[in-house]
């Protein structure tokens, strides 16, 4: 990620000396550059903590430059890549860039030379994030969609509902409205347990409104009428308010007040191609918390996780992402949750008890709130759990909202 014009740069060349001169005097500009020394530790690179470019030899063995470069395009979104070739070998340059490398430069390469041919690159890279919500991953088509559809709404003032189930992320999706229309504003989620003032200005966000008893909907309703004219209002709820209000979950005027552009958030198993960046980006930020190492998964892992169904969206997600990191690699979420076939873990050096029943109990709280389409006074009748209890430990693993 892009940060002050700053580049993040993975040079790969087996010539160590020529690899560690060009890392440093890049990096004396204020990039962030690793200089590694074969093809395969750069492709493990590439996958763990994808840079921003990759500056790489053609000619190494085992593992050449080719390999690299393919395995840094089949990224999502691929890593733009600048390749050297030896003098004369125009053909070997043609494949390269027909394979997706961005340039070429033939060897001897000069640090002049690598400046030309980055400084496009920074350019265009500092523009999108200036355009662009630091974090936000759409790869699948729906999230495109989305992003799309925050775009659009950022351009007027009218209020926004933003639908989704629970862990969707919508509030983040708030966020990245709020970015696109006043990124500097204050944005503020206001505890409509409370009664709180109106701020003067920037985004307001009004969290799960159908799951206010009905006398606070009312009460919000009324508040609604004397908002300043220049505050941008949010509001969150569950999908489909018609269904909310025919089940009397949701006071009709509240709705259609706030309801004027409507914003639907895709549960996660709607947008599969974004499960491995998420997770991915998400070890990154665990790693970098906890200042441990990125761990980095086989393929078959990512394909496993692709294969749940995710009953707690994009919040499951972050809670196996960092119970890896803070845990160790024994708490991977495929350990986590597989079993020997008679609904018991299977017990090996690292297993911790209490962590599993945690994990228990997080998925059994999540069942719940599906299969009550997200009513916790039902969820708790049907967990014979007290209204408070109920709410404590859905605020304990992140599922109030």
């Amino acid at each position: 990620m892009i940060e002050n014009g700053s580049l993040h740069i993975l040079v790969v060349d087996d010539n160590r000396s020529a690899a560690d001169a060009l890392a440093r005097v890049l990096g004396k500009g204020g990039d962030r550059v690793t200089p590694l020394y074969d093809g395969r530790s750069a492709i493990a690179y590439i996958q763990a903590t994808p840079p921003d470019v990759v500056l790489t030899d053609l000619k190494m063995e085992p593992v050449d430059g080719m390999e690299v470069l393919h395995a840094a395009r089949a990224m999502r979104p691929p890593v733009e890549c600048i390749v050297f070739t030896a003098y004369g070998a125009v053909d070997v340059a043609v494949e390269a860039m027909r394979i997706g490398a961005r340039d070429f430069l033939t060897k001897p390469v000069t640090v002049e030379q690598v400046k030309a041919r980055l400084q496009p690159l920074r350019n265009s890279a500092q523009e999108e994030e200036d355009s662009t919500p630091p974090e936000f991953i759409a790869r699948s088509t729906s999230t495109q969609n989305l992003l799309a559809s925050l775009k659009l709404a950022a351009s007027v003032q009218s209020r926004v509902l933003i639908e989704g189930e629970i862990g969707s992320g919508r509030v983040y999706a708030a966020k990245v409205l709020h970015h696109y229309g006043d990124a500097d504003g204050p944005f503020t989620v206001m505890d409509l347990g409370r009664e709180q003032p109106w701020p003067t200005s920037g985004t307001v966000v009004l969290p799960n409104i159908d799951d206010l008893p009905k006398d606070l909907q009312g009460r919000l309703y009324r508040k609604l009428q004397y908002v300043p004219k220049n505050l941008r209002i949010i509001a969150t709820a569950q999908p489909d308010g018609r269904r909310l209000i025919a089940e009397d979950k949701l006071r009709a005027e509240l709705y259609y007040n706030l309801a004027v552009v409507v914003v639907p958030v895709p549960a996660i198993r709607q947008r599969v191609e974004d499960i491995q960046p998420l997770f991915r980006q998400a070890l990154r930020t665990f790693a970098n918390r906890y200042r441990q190492p990125v761990p980095v998964l086989p393929e078959r892992m990512y394909n496993d996780l692709k294969r749940h169904t995710w009953p707690g969206n994009v919040r499951e997600l972050l809670n196996m992402a960092e119970r890896m990191v803070a845990m160790g690699a024994d708490h991977s979420p495929v350990q986590v949750l597989q079993t020997n076939g008679s609904d018991l873990p299977i017990l090996k050096p690292g297993f911790n008890l209490a962590a599993h029943l945690e994990d228990v109990e997080r998925r059994i709280l999540m069942h719940a709130l599906r299969s009550t389409n997200g009513d916790r006074n039902e969820a708790g009748k049907l967990l014979s759990v007290e209204r408070n209890t109920l709410r404590y430990k859905l605020k304990k693993y992140g599922l109030l909202d």
